[in-house]
């Protein structure tokens, strides 16, 4: 009969003999993986930006959900773009696994829960995924997005930051990216993602963004019906301007012979109809716009009365299909209508007396109206002024107004207007680099 004690031992030594022979078939270390994860730790903290391309290179041999993380968290964050691009084209190599573009698909669910600050990550996930020739995975991705840019948090820069990109790298594959992202429900609704579409197609040298322009133009109206028919005139010299029957039959019979003029070349910009309506000479071609006219002390004289006559001119040529509304600032900015209007003929003899009967104050709140003209959601800005803003520096408010655009695409023209007082000082260091960075154009006046 056995004792307590040699019960105890015998217990102790079969426990012993139980580890060792479970430590004998448990799965080995992924010693590959340990020593990858070291080497790309310590090449990483190399000043060497060609040393870190090369470790980001070798660890991307690895196809793995660990190495995935680690081209996330230490290649897509590195400073040099030379790493973030080797990083990129790692991940983008990874997404056809199907285990690791399972996991890289979760990390961009995540992402998208997270705050702003992780749009970083979120948007090499969806560059990389969004190259997956998987079928299932890409309607599982277009319905992830579906349901991220419906929802309170969404942020519309992270999917427009990689179509923009596309538009840049202009190839085929880019294409394709472009494609998948045009499929989401916004593209439909929104007018700034819309227009983000269709400035990188016009971009892509490919036939089938001429395609997809050609197929999209039946389905648009205002400033990016203005901007299809804009490219495709210059890039094949057809002048079919609105008629969208004639674009597809010619695209029909010459697509397969199609050739892009030379990359470089400058390509003037198409004619306009000749009862189009301008406004200082630039043409209108959105059906939202707002006019935004500086009432400030320093317009005194002959050139608020030029640019009332100006002003008023447009209103009376603008056709009923256009809404529109008029912001007038000096100390204040003062909004004409709560909501953009129709150009009806009362809408627009009521502008007109407004216009006449609006006087001068001391003071230019330029970021004040110009985010009162953005509230009223409109294609296009027109803005008027004669001098530097007193509600903020010139280069902070470019800089707000074009960070806060980039996501609503709205073209912002603005009109300087020299006078004896300014002798255009500062007009060109302010007005000119608003138009430059938010898709307008800039203009002189005296």
């Amino acid at each position: 009969m056995q004792t307590g004690a040699q019960l105890r031992c015998g217990l102790t030594v079969a426990g012993v003999i139980l580890f060792a022979f479970s430590s004998a078939v448990a799965a080995p270390p992924d010693s590959e993986l340990l020593a990858a994860r070291q080497t790309f730790t310590k090449e990483m903290k190399k000043k060497s930006a060609a040393a870190r391309v090369t470790a980001v290179e070798k660890l991307a041999e690895l196809v793995k959900p660990e190495t995935a993380d680690l081209l996330l968290k230490r290649g897509i964050t590195d400073d040099d773009r030379s790493v973030r691009v080797a990083a990129q084209k790692g991940l983008r190599q990874f997404v056809e696994d199907r285990t690791v573009g399972e996991y890289l698909f979760n990390e961009l669910k995540k992402s998208f829960r997270k705050p702003p600050a992780n749009d970083a990550v979120a948007i090499e996930l969806l560059r990389a995924l969004i190259t997956t020739d998987d079928e299932s995975r890409q309607e599982d991705l277009v319905t992830m997005l579906d349901d991220f840019l419906g929802s309170p948090k969404a942020h519309p820069l992270i999917p427009m930051t990689v179509i923009d990109d596309c538009g840049t790298e202009g190839d085929g594959p880019a294409f394709q990216s472009v494609l998948r992202l045009s499929k989401v429900k916004v593209f439909e609704s929104n007018f700034g993602y819309r227009r983000c579409v269709v400035q990188a197609m016009s971009q892509i040298r490919e036939p089938e963004a001429i395609g997809f322009l050609i197929d999209l133009l039946p389905k648009t109206q205002g400033l990016i019906q203005h901007d299809v028919i804009q490219y495709l005139t210059r890039v094949t010299s057809q002048k079919f301007r609105d008629n969208d029957r004639n674009w597809a039959n010619w695209w029909r019979e010459n697509q397969k012979d199609f050739k892009f003029p030379p990359a470089g070349t400058a390509l003037s910009e198409a004619s306009l109809d000749d009862q189009q309506p301008t406004y200082y000479g630039i043409p209108i071609c959105a059906k939202r716009i707002v006019f935004v006219l500086d009432t400030s002390m320093s317009m005194r004289g002959q050139p608020i009365v030029v640019a009332k006559q100006a002003l008023v001119k447009t209103i009376e040529s603008l056709p009923e299909a256009v809404k529109f509304d008029i912001i007038f600032f000096d100390a204040t900015a003062a909004t004409w209508q709560p909501r953009l209007v129709p150009a009806s003929a009362d809408a627009k003899a009521e502008a007109s007396q407004i216009i006449a009967d609006r006087g001068l104050k001391l003071g230019t709140v330029s970021s004040a109206a110009l985010n009162a003209a953005f509230e009223l959601d409109p294609e296009a800005i027109y803005f008027v002024s004669d001098g530097e803003p007193t509600d903020g520096q010139p280069a902070q408010i470019v800089s707000l107004v074009s960070q806060f655009n980039r996501t609503r695409r709205v073209s912002i023209h603005t009109i300087g207007v020299v006078t004896i007082r300014n002798g255009g000082a500062g007009l060109t260091s302010f007005m000119q680099p608003i138009a430059n960075q938010n898709y307008g154009k800039f203009l002189l006046v005296e």
